[in-house]
C-alpha cells in the first residue's frame, strides 16, 4: 500500500471519527518579517500502525496556518513550501492547499498535511514548521524563522 493510499485512508478515518481540529498544547508565538505574520491556528494529529511495516508507524498531521499581510502590496504564500522539521530532518508535505495571494490588510488560512512513516514520530514529539520561503513579497522569499510546537502530551 503506498503512502498516498494510506494518507487517504488515514484522512478518511479521521473525518469519519469526527476528529475536529484541536489547539496546540504548546506553540511558539507568530513569526513576522517585513510586515507578514504567520501563526499556527490548529491541528489534527494521529498515529496509526502500518500493517505492512512492523518497525514503523504512520504519523498523520494536518496543520492550519494563518498568514496576515500588513504590507503595502499583496503577498504570495505557497503552503507546499512549508516543511515539517523534526529529528534534524526537513520533511515535505504530502498535501497542501494551493498557493494563494493575501491582499494588503488581509489574512488567509492555509492547510498543510504531512504523512510520515517513522517509528520515532508521534503527536507527543516536539516538532516545528519551517515557513521560510513560503511567503513572498514582490517575488522575494521572506526569511521567517521556524515555529516550534507540541501537539499532545500523549502518544496518540
Amino acid at each position: 500500500m503506498n503512502l498516498d493510499r494510506i494518507g487517504f485512508l488515514l484522512t478518511s478515518i479521521l473525518a469519519a471519527a469526527g476528529c475536529a481540529a484541536q489547539p496546540f498544547l504548546r506553540a511558539d508565538s507568530p513569526v513576522e518579517a517585513a510586515g507578514v505574520r504567520v501563526e499556527l491556528v490548529d491541528q489534527r494529529c494521529d498515529r496509526e500502525i502500518d500493517p505492512n511495516w512492523s518497525s514503523a508507524d504512520i504519523l498523520g498531521l494536518e496543520v492550519r496556518v494563518k498568514v496576515t499581510n500588513a504590507t503595502a502590496n499583496a503577498i504570495g504564500f505557497d503552503p507546499a513550501k512549508v516543511r515539517l522539521l523534526v529529528d534534524g530532518e526537513s520533511r515535505n508535505p504530502n498535501r497542501s492547499d494551493r498557493s494563494g495571494t493575501v491582499p494588503t490588510g488581509g489574512s488567509k488560512v492555509f492547510e498543510v498535511g504531512f504523512l510520515e512513516r517513522d517509528g520515532n514520530l508521534a503527536c507527543n514529539v516536539p516538532m516545528a514548521l519551517g515557513v521560510a520561503g513560503a511567503a513572498t513579497v514582490g517575488g522575494s522569499a521572506l526569511p521567517l524563522r521556524p515555529i516550534s510546537f507540541l501537539v499532545s502530551r500523549d502518544d496518540i
